[in-house]
């Protein structure tokens, strides 16, 4: 298990939202919007470090901002901002979440933690079942460099998937796994509640 004191906790939110043709995080998801929603989840931990990668200058009060000003470069770009501040903040690991995933609970992202190795090398994440790795994910410190030169669309997709890495892989509720990336998405989620 990794300790949280150890971790930088990065959600990235500096998407384009092309297929949802509005700003998607800014929609009502309960209490709050899906960021906020997807914020939450990590209040309950003790980082290093909470930051969120972001485009639009909204008013987050949990963790520090890192502007990307290039949101079209990716998401690749983003993960390699957070990457460069988890550098720069001294952590061991980097947790990168998302900002549409406003269904992940806590006690998963706790599952995540003890499952993932304590060696520079580890890579860890949470993974529905028969769906491909992806964020959430634990990224030890021996990754940042390379995912700080990352520059496109596919973000971490292809370091989780590629089994010379030994990703360690956590079983997901697929409940929890959902992103919002259209309306339509929006719409089946707030009906299934």
């Amino acid at each position: 298990m990794i300790a949280p004191q150890r971790v930088f906790a990065a959600t990235l939110a500096a998407g384009l939202a092309r297929r949802f043709g509005a700003d998607k995080l800014a929609q009502r998801w309960g209490e709050t919007d899906i960021l906020g929603a997807s914020l939450a989840v990590l209040d309950g931990f003790d980082w290093l470090e909470r930051a969120v990668v972001e485009r639009t200058g909204r008013a987050i009060t949990a963790g520090r901002i890192i502007a990307n000003d290039q949101p079209e470069r990716g998401m690749g770009h983003s993960l390699a901002l957070a990457a460069l501040a988890a550098d720069a903040a001294g952590a061991d690991f980097l947790l990168v979440t998302l900002g549409d995933m406003p269904c992940l609970r806590a006690a998963s992202l706790d599952r995540l933690l003890q499952a993932c190795p304590d060696r520079a090398d580890a890579m860890a994440s949470l993974c529905a079942p028969g769906a491909p790795p992806t964020p959430p994910a634990v990224f030890g410190r021996g990754w940042f460099g390379r995912i700080a030169r990352f520059d496109s669309d596919k973000g971490a997709r292809d370091l989780l998937r590629d089994p010379a890495n030994g990703a360690v892989l956590v079983p997901l509720d697929p409940a929890e796994a959902v992103d919002i990336d259209t309306p339509e998405d929006l719409a089946r989620r707030h009906g299934d509640e």
